[in-house]
């Protein structure tokens, strides 16, 4: 896939710069750590961490079950799990700026670094896991989905979204039902939710079973 598929135009030059990235992302994400807030949550109302939250508190009901947070950034999904009463939370990133600025809010049992473009071989699985905002424009992609839902322990819920901009323009719905069924989990419910309200994109939150 290459950028001149993908319409950039119409976001804000921070998420234009993020969603065409093909090279150094780790880098990019390691540089913006320390403005990701400001520029995602206060500049442009960035509230994916905060609608996937709630279909997860909604479909997970076990606060002392074992949760893993891929892609957790900077904790926001971290503390909003911890602040509903989920009690082992760890997270996972491939940035290690975004990990040590997750580490400050002391909401995680524990850290690890992964891109999930590779499988992450896991002596003990989760009995849930969150991911917000892992998958947009770029990779990991779509193909990548399995290796998320592989953190899972047989049947654990996995709440998963999905950049609405790039579901419907790289059109990944049937993506995903061909990952379902080439890699054996299951699709139960596809969500709507807000996901960066002031660039006006949705997001599609998917409920996974493995």
């Amino acid at each position: 896939m290459s950028d001149k598929h993908i319409d950039l135009d119409r976001f804000d030059s921070r998420l234009a710069k993020t969603y065409g990235r093909r090279q150094d992302k780790q880098r990019h994400y390691d540089d913006w750590a320390d403005s990701y807030e400001t520029d995602l949550v206060d500049d442009l109302d960035y509230v994916a961490y905060r609608a996937a939250g709630d279909i997860f508190v909604a479909n997970f009901e076990d606060r002392r079950g074992s949760v893993l947070d891929v892609a957790c950034g900077t904790g926001l999904v971290g503390e909003y799990l911890r602040a509903s009463g989920y009690e082992r939370v760890d997270g996972a990133d491939f940035s290690r700026d975004m990990l040590a600025r997750a580490e400050q809010r002391q909401v995680y049992r524990a850290l690890w670094q992964h891109d999930f473009t590779t499988p992450k071989p896991l002596e003990t699985l989760y009995d849930a896991l969150i991911c917000v905002g892992l998958f947009a424009f770029g990779v990991p992609g779509i193909s990548d989905l399995h290796h998320v839902i592989a953190c899972a322990a047989p049947g654990g819920l996995c709440v998963i979204t999905v950049n609405g901009a790039a579901w419907r323009q790289l059109k990944l719905e049937p993506e995903v039902y061909r990952a379902a069924e080439r890699h054996g989990f299951r699709i139960e419910q596809i969500i709507e939710a807000e996901y960066i309200r002031r660039q006006d994109i949705d997001a599609r939150v998917l409920l996974i079973r493995r």
